[in-house]
């Protein structure tokens, strides 16, 4: 399932960036390292997100009642995808950093 509407507050995510409270996936962290950004560099990129850089919201593969926000990104690696959720342990897990 999808939608046009942001489930999360972009806001609070930034914060959570700022704070180094965002868990990033070995998948995420392996493409961003091969577009080369570290763990900061990545934060760097999610405190630069604009509302106008949402895509969509979707529902997880995996479990339908687990949203998912899109936001395509600019960077100095060009238009980033980056998807995130509601974390379990850290405030957002952040789930995908790749080229889009």
């Amino acid at each position: 399932m999808e939608k046009r509407k942001p489930t999360y507050d972009l806001a609070s995510f930034r914060e959570a960036a700022r704070r180094g409270d965002v868990a990033v996936t070995k998948t995420a962290a392996q493409a961003a390292h091969h577009l080369g950004f570290d763990y900061e560099g990545m934060m760097s990129v999610v405190e630069s997100m604009e509302r106008r850089h949402f895509y969509k919201s979707m529902t997880a593969y995996a479990d339908s009642t687990a949203w998912q926000d899109v936001y395509h990104v600019p960077s100095s690696a060009g238009i980033l995808y980056v998807k995130f959720m509601a974390g379990r342990i850290s405030a957002f897990d952040l789930l995908s950093f790749k080229e889009k």
